[in-house]
Formats: structure tokens, C-alpha cells, sequence
């Protein structure tokens, strides 16, 4: 169930910092945090992160370094300071950040905290989470592919030798999520092999 292609091709080469408000979909609370890759941090959150949260309704302050990303997320965390919500039951353990989810009823203050941020921090971009997560999505398409298609292998062998649906319900659960996910995106996988399109997406579906 390894997720080695998106690890290996996140975005901690590129220089970018960002602040992060993930909003939760169910408008009760959001996140802030800071992070290199955006499209990881979310993700240890949930696998299915484009359900839990609100992704256009979600912030994201690019800076050029990190002492200054750290400085704007401490700012913001201590003006919300007073307004901490109780960290979703859902989050794992292992993701951390429990400390840092506010009340969705100071939505709006947080948003004008980041753009007058934005102001005093030269080269500060305000970036929609939506349109950069599904850039990353994009590029990692190659990888993700062929991971895909090794794991539907996988899958059917195991299916095939057990003689039953449920073998392997874990790696068709991570196959089926990142499927959904580019669908989520408006991206088409596999889109010049229908075949292998059908094979991969039966594989998750019959495992889970």
C-alpha cells in the first residue's frame, strides 16, 4: 500500500513556502498550519481529503522563505488564539497539528489576517488550494499511473488466489481514494487506454 510516488515527487524541491487555512466541508472549524507541499500536509489529514474538506473555500499563502512562513503562521495562530476549536475525531494521531483547528465563525478574520500578511511580506502570493492541488495532481500523473496499474495487479492476483472479494481491502481502500481524487480534480487517468482505465478501477472496486 505504499504511496512512494507521491512521496517521491512532492514539492520540497521547489523552494516554496506556504501558510495553509484548510476548511473543514462541514463548516465547523478549519486548520492552520504551514507546510512545503500543500497536497501532502492534506492528505495525512484524510486520504479522502477532497471530501473532508473545502478546498474553495481554503487559503494559501505562498512566501519565499521559511522564517517568514513561520513568522506569518505564528502570527495568525495567536490572533485566533482565543477562538481554538476541538481537532476533528477523524484526523490520525500520526498527522499532528491537533492544537491548531479554530471556530469556522472566525473564517473571515483569519482571510483578512493573511491578506494584510501578504502585504508586508515582499513576494507573498495568494494561491487557490483547489487549482494548485490539482496542478500537483497533474504532474504526478506519470508516476501515479503505473503505481495504479502495478497495484490493480496486485489486487487481481490476490483475488484470483484467494478466490474471493475481500483480499487486500486496504490496498484497494488507497487505490480507489486516488482515483477518486483525480476524478474529484477533473483529471482523466489513463486517458489513451481505456482498457487498462476499466482493469485499474475494477481492481480497486472489487477489493474494497
Amino acid at each position: 500500500m505504499s504511496d512512494a510516488f507521491f512521496i517521491a515527487d512532492d514539492a520540497t524541491a521547489t523552494g516554496r513556502w506556504f501558510v495553509y487555512l484548510f476548511a473543514l466541508a462541514d463548516c465547523s472549524a478549519f486548520k492552520v498550519g504551514f507546510s512545503r507541499s500543500p497536497l501532502q500536509r492534506i492528505y495525512t489529514f484524510s486520504h479522502r481529503y477532497f471530501e473532508r474538506f473545502d478546498l474553495h473555500d481554503s487559503l494559501l499563502l505562498q512566501l519565499d522563505a521559511n522564517a517568514a512562513v513561520r513568522a506569518a503562521e505564528t502570527a495568525l495562530k495567536l490572533e485566533l488564539a482565543p477562538f481554538r476549536a476541538s481537532c476533528p475525531e477523524w484526523i490520525p494521531r500520526e498527522a499532528g497539528g491537533h492544537t491548531e483547528w479554530f471556530s469556522a465563525v472566525q473564517r473571515r478574520q483569519a482571510e483578512e489576517r493573511l491578506d494584510s500578511l501578504a502585504r508586508v511580506h515582499p513576494g507573498a502570493q495568494a494561491i487557490e488550494p483547489f487549482d494548485l492541488m490539482r496542478d500537483e495532481l497533474a504532474g504526478l500523473m506519470p508516476s501515479f499511473e503505473p503505481w495504479a496499474w502495478h497495484q490493480a495487479q496486485t489486487i487481481s492476483e490476490a483475488l484470483s488466489y484467494a478466490g474471493g472479494v475481500h483480499a487486500l481491502p486496504g490496498m484497494g481502500r488507497l487505490l480507489r481514494d486516488w482515483l477518486d481524487a483525480y476524478r474529484y480534480f477533473g483529471l482523466t487517468v489513463f486517458r489513451d487506454d481505456t482498457l487498462t482505465q476499466q482493469f485499474v478501477e475494477e481492481s480497486a472496486r472489487r477489493s474494497c
